[in-house]
């Protein structure tokens, strides 16, 4: 009788262990998944502080009328000659595409790059308008790109700037 007994202690013991190595592995399942998320929500409002500051950036080279470098119309232009320009029609594809130079606050045109920000963060800035507000209104679009252990994400702010 005292070997049943012995047996049964054992099998016991077996659930038990079972047990608790299942309760543990899904306490660490859900804690590596609560890590990776609050990551995925520190990362995304980082990049969503860099698209406001670099919305905010446009927006004071604007106002003091700072210089933008482009491929058109005679390359250095202030940012008030921008109202003249047709964006439509001289960025083929559209919209045309800035880098913010933070060293010298001004915009340059560049189709490809992406103003590097650190920790895989990666900014541009595309300046568009419509075909019926080229001459008072511009629409600014600041895209922050990304790349973590999910995969590549953006976050992207769009403002319209009017002439002043």
């Amino acid at each position: 009788m005292l070997d049943k007994e012995k047996g049964q202690s054992l099998l016991e013991l077996i659930i038990v262990v079972a047990l608790a190595l299942m309760v543990i592995a899904a306490l660490t399942f859900a804690t590596i998944t609560s890590l990776r998320n609050a990551y995925l929500s520190k990362s995304s409002l980082q990049a969503t502080k860099f698209a406001q500051e670099g919305i905010e950036k446009v927006r004071s080279i604007r106002d003091r009328d700072g210089s933008v470098s482009t491929g058109f119309n005679g390359g250095t232009n202030k940012f008030s000659q921008l109202w003249g320009i047709k964006l439509y029609e001289v960025c083929i594809p559209s919209p045309c595409n800035f880098l913010l130079d933070p060293l010298n606050n001004n915009l340059s045109q560049n189709n490809t790059a992406a103003e590097d920000l650190g920790d895989s963060f990666k900014r541009s800035v595309k300046i568009s308008d419509d075909t019926s507000s080229y001459q008072d209104k511009k629409e600014v679009t600041v895209i922050v790109n990304w790349v973590d252990f999910s995969g590549t994400h953006e976050s992207r702010l769009t403002t319209y700037l009017r002439k002043i």
